[in-house]
């Protein structure tokens, strides 16, 4: 039933306590049968889109038309007299159904629906819109240029041009169709993608407008401010999508605050001026089904309602963070922060940019002198106040506190049935009750299953991630037929952890990394220490079966996944039964095959051993023949922000303390023009921590250093992703399997910015370059998927001092990747283009792993070296020099290093001043000199320990120098109680100690007993 309609409605306006209220009387032309309704209030017009109008409908709507036409005597100028037209318009509708507007009707069609539409602040305009007649457009391209043609006009370069673009009517034959169409709600928009986790990328308003379009074979780039194309349907039923063309989709404007640099540097963007393109103009019986209107922006309207929106971009919180407020409770306003500080941002941006926009005060203004002058001239103005009032600011502007009344008048601009429903792909429909029977009987199977599976548990030692990575792989497999556990390693630190483990499964499976020269990782160490005191214990009666896989390098010949083997053979040790034989998977060859093969035979072997009856193929019930790998979706969540020092600090764990150093100094220790780089690189730290002082390292230790990526690559690879998040802003990357419980990735990562990931979390050296040429990276995956950066030891190459200083001697290094390019190691190029004053994190490794000085100066130190292994004998070198200076009595140095040519040979200047103190003596051998080096030979090796300070070279490699030297050398290692030392690559140390263990046993030394009494150590590299 229609309910009573008064003949006016007063509005109280209370922003003017002492004047009448306003009377509305215009609500009595209203098209709802309800009559006006409150803003809590629904409308089936707003909410179901317009229906085709019936002929009475059309007859009656007509009849007003031309009434209010001919009445508006102040904004028409009509060609016919009224009577005339009148006549010729019902002999039309007689005959065919329809009329066509002239020109002049048409416009003023356009421009009083906008006067009328209830929802738009910003009406005050309307006699000043431009209507584009563009009826003589059918075909999609015909419709398409139309529309181009026409933002162009109105964008006016920045000065926008309030413009409405009419395209032809539905007629009456063609009722039963959707007429002319433009399916995007606005012209200019940004695209929604849908990613695997849920989330959306991009604008949510349009994820499935975006969905049709790919189906209809757009393809996108996946962007968070990509522009969406248009979806035109024709006048003949055929629908098309169009790439805005280059030119409009520069009608954008970044968006910079005047201040906040935070915020500028989001990469937030948004499009010129709104232009509504899905709703119809009806006006006088006839439905425009296609017709656009452009004006410009209110500020809040960018701000509040499509960036912060919950349901657009949702940056409030996102924003929050980056500005560092506290985002824990309402009371501390930091949405009123956030919402003010971004509204600015989009003012000052648009400005800036010469393009049209009006602030939410302002509009507000405008509007309530609008709405008094309506209510003068024509006695009423329908109004939206939900959509009038301003998202933000609202009780402080004049509209909040102005009663409004909504209704719908003729001519209006009206809502239609969406994409959605005339693009729906039909489904196959299946009855709940079925779909209930089959989830049923899943589940039953499924509980039955899981109650009686046996348990595997999976321990990882891991350095850089790949450990890990395969001990998911095998989660992923045992996961088929038993209940599987993964733990990392230094999880088990108690006596009891290790016993708990083994005994609460019936198998254990260790996939354990290596570091250095066959030592455990770091995450291990105690894990090493524990089981080889024998610290863990267990009883054999619950199985106590394990399996070993060790992953390693053949770099490493003598010390090869020796961690792995020491672990194989002290779980036996300790009571353990080994249940397969281990297995090594080497980096230098396809250790991942292996793994898998290795992995896969365990698997069939569980199974065999552990399930009395087996009645079907594992092959093909558990598709082995299938890759591991496992398929994880991911999603960023934001996090409270963590310091850079906090990450590293939980990357490394408690056993040792992060520093700050600070790049002090670079000097290159070789020629520009060499193609051999080595450089001398100068830290300092503070020491103003107690436990950070000049005595925190020893001669001969080492040094981890934990690299950056360069900017370069930061800035390539960040125009690779679709996806990126914004700059800044604090994150935390989660992932799960498959629809299974969403689980933190890496913990040390969360809290800081993408950046700040990408700087200093993630390895980007390995790379291959054609990935980033595809622009279609994924951020999330990337970032969970990708090599992690792990620290890098350098020997140190000075001595302890009280200013708080260390070098490093750094080799040039670079790499064929597997993409063929050559690429230098990330540290090498974090060390050569890092600007002085660099931040770089790192700490003192344990002083008891590396080589070590006898505990006085006197007895003579022989040093044996190539390349940068030299670099642990400079802190030698600088230790007896700084004893020599304090009246300490030391004794010689004898140098014997090896180099390719002496363009790489950097001798002369490291040792200019240590050899004005001490007695230093340098045997040099060039494997590949040139013919302008110095002649070689130049002191006969004999003479070589009676002529301390000498410089002697020779054609060949180090360990070429040894056997003629072999008489003096056991002279000064029997009878002087010299220390050798050994520092080089792996293949140099060990053919140094063959050749060093051939001469000194032919001459009678002990050389075990040497090694064993730490007269001669060996450090070794690469």
């Amino acid at each position: 039933m229609p309910t009573k309609r008064k003949k006016e409605i007063c509005l109280a306006n209370y922003t003017r306590p002492n004047s009448a209220p306003s009377e509305d009387t215009l609500h009595l032309q209203s098209r709802d049968t309800n009559g006006p309704w409150a803003p809590n209030e629904s409308s089936s017009m707003l909410l179901d889109g317009r229906k085709v109008l019936s002929e009475e409908e059309k007859f009656g709507q007509m009849f007003e038309f031309f009434d209010e036409y001919y009445a508006d005597t102040g904004n028409t100028n009509p060609t016919q007299d009224k009577e005339a037209r009148l006549a010729e318009v019902e002999v039309a509708m007689e005959q065919t159904g329809d009329y066509f507007h002239t020109r002049g009707e048409l416009e003023w069609a356009a421009k009083t629906a906008w006067r009328n539409a209830a929802r738009c602040p910003g009406r005050d305009l309307w006699k000043s819109l431009r209507v584009a007649d563009e009826r003589g457009a059918l075909t999609c391209q015909e419709v398409f240029d139309a529309i181009c043609r026409n933002v162009r006009i109105a964008f006016n370069g920045g000065k926008i041009i309030p413009t409405a673009t009419i395209l032809k009517q539905r007629t009456k034959k063609e009722e039963k169709t959707t007429g002319i169409r433009v399916w995007n709600g606005v012209l200019l928009g940004f695209a929604g993608f849908r990613n695997d986790n849920g989330e959306i990328t991009g604008d949510p308003k349009n994820v499935a407008l975006t969905e049709i379009a790919m189906r209809m074979g757009w393809k996108p780039r996946f962007e968070k401010f990509e522009f969406l194309p248009l979806i035109i349907t024709d006048a003949y039923q055929n629908s098309q999508v169009f790439e805005l063309p280059e030119d409009i989709k520069g009608y954008t404007v970044d968006l910079i605050h005047p201040e906040r640099s935070e915020i500028s540097e989001m990469g937030l963007k948004w499009y010129a001026m709104p232009s509504v393109s899905s709703m119809m103009l009806e006006a006088g019986g006839i439905q425009y089904t296609c017709s656009q209107i452009a004006g410009f922006f209110q500020d809040t309207e960018i701000s509040v309602m499509n960036l912060l929106g919950t349901q657009r971009y949702n940056l409030m919180e996102p924003i929050g963070r980056l500005l560092k407020l506290d985002v824990s409770k309402n009371s501390t306003y930091w949405k009123c922060v956030v919402s003010t500080e971004l509204t600015k941002a989009v003012y000052h941006s648009f400005v800036t940019a010469g393009v049209s926009i009006i602030d939410h005060m302002t509009m507000a203004d405008n509007f309530c002198s609008f709405m008094r002058e309506e209510i003068k001239t024509r006695g009423g103005c329908p109004s939206d106040w939900v959509w009038i009032v301003p998202p933000m600011s609202s009780g402080i502007v004049p509209t909040w506190h102005t009663e409004m009344l909504r209704y719908s008048l003729s001519p209006s601009y009206e809502y239609q049935v969406g994409p959605e429903e005339h693009f729906r792909v039909p489904r196959k429909k299946v009855s709940l009750k079925t779909l209930s029977r089959v989830l049923s009987l899943f589940w039953n199977q499924l509980r039955v299953r899981k109650v009686n599976r046996k348990h595997i548990s999976v321990i990882y030692a891991t350095e850089g991630g790949t450990a890990l990575r395969f001990a998911e792989m095998a989660q992923f497999l045992f996961r088929n037929g038993f209940n599987v556990s993964i733990r990392p390693i230094n999880e088990i630190t108690q006596p009891d952890d290790l016993t708990s483990c083994l005994n609460s499964s019936e198998l254990t499976v260790f996939i354990a990394s290596c570091f250095g020269v066959g030592g455990p990782p770091s995450m291990a160490k105690e894990f090493q220490d524990n089981i080889i005191k024998k610290s863990y214990s267990f009883s054999d009666q619950g199985g106590a079966l394990y399996a070993v896989f060790g992953l390693g390098s053949s770099q490493y010949k003598n010390s090869f996944a020796m961690f792995s083997k020491l672990l194989d053979k002290e779980l036996e040790v300790i009571g353990g039964k080994r249940f397969a034989d281990i297995q090594f998977g080497d980096d230098q060859s396809n250790q991942e095959q292996i793994f898998e093969n290795w992995i896969t035979n365990l698997f069939k072997s569980s199974c065999e051993a552990f399930f009395e009856k087996i009645n079907f193929s594992i092959s093909s019930a558990f598709k082995l023949d299938e890759s591991l790998e496992v398929e994880y979706h991911y999603r960023w969540r934001y996090q409270s922000r963590k310091s850079l020092l906090q990450a590293i600090q939980e990357k490394v764990g408690p056993s040792k303390q992060i520093i700050e150093f600070t790049l002090l100094s670079r000097e290159n220790l070789t020629s520009d023009s060499s193609s051999h780089k080595y450089m001398m690189i100068e830290l300092s730290y503070s020491n103003d921590n107690k436990e950070i002082d000049g005595h925190s390292f020893s001669p001969g230790q080492s040094i981890g250093i934990f690299p950056q990526n360069i900017p370069y690559v930061i800035n390539r690879i960040l125009k690779s992703f679709h996806n990126a998040p914004y700059k800044g802003i604090p994150l935390n990357l989660e992932r799960r399997a498959g629809y299974g419980l969403w689980e933190e990735t890496s913990s040390h990562q969360s809290g800081l910015d993408f950046e700040q990931i990408l700087t200093h979390m993630i390895d980007l050296n390995r790379i291959d370059d054609e990935d980033l040429e595809n622009h279609k990276l994924d951020s999330m995956k990337f970032v969970g998927e990708s090599s992690v950066i792990t620290r890098r030891l350098y020997s140190i190459a000075s001595a302890p001092n009280a200013s708080g200083t260390v070098k490093v001697l750094v080799a040039s290094h670079e790499f064929t990747h597997k993409d063929n390019t050559m690429k230098q190691g990330l540290a090498t190029s974090f060390l050569r283009f890092a600007p002085v004053g660099e931040v770089v994190f790192g700490f003192f490794e344990a002083r008891t792993v590396h080589l070590s000085l006898p505990e006085t100066h006197q007895p003579p130190l022989i040093l044996i070296s190539a390349g940068s292994g030299f670099s642990p004998f400079m802190s030698f070198i600088e230790s007896r020099e700084q004893a020599a200076k304090s009246g300490s009595k030391t004794g010689p140095i004898y140098v014997f290093h090896g180099c390719r040519c002496k363009e790489w040979d950097f001798l002369d200047k490291l040792l200019a001043g240590p050899s004005r103190s001490i007695k230093i003596s340098t045997y040099r051998a060039y494997s590949r000199p040139h013919s302008t080096d110095m002649k070689l030979n130049e002191v006969p090796l004999r003479n070589l320990f009676a002529h301390p300070q000498t410089k002697v070279l020779k054609k060949g490699y180090v360990q070429d120098l040894l056997e003629a030297a072999e008489k003096t050398l056991c002279h000064v290692i029997r009878k002087q109680e010299g220390h050798v030392y050994v520092c080089g690559a792996t293949r140099v140390v060990d053919r140094v100690r063959e050749e060093m263990q051939g001469i000194l046993t032919k001459r009678g030394v002990d050389f075990e007993d040497l090694v064993s009494s730490k007269r001669y150590q060996e450090e070794k590299f690469g």
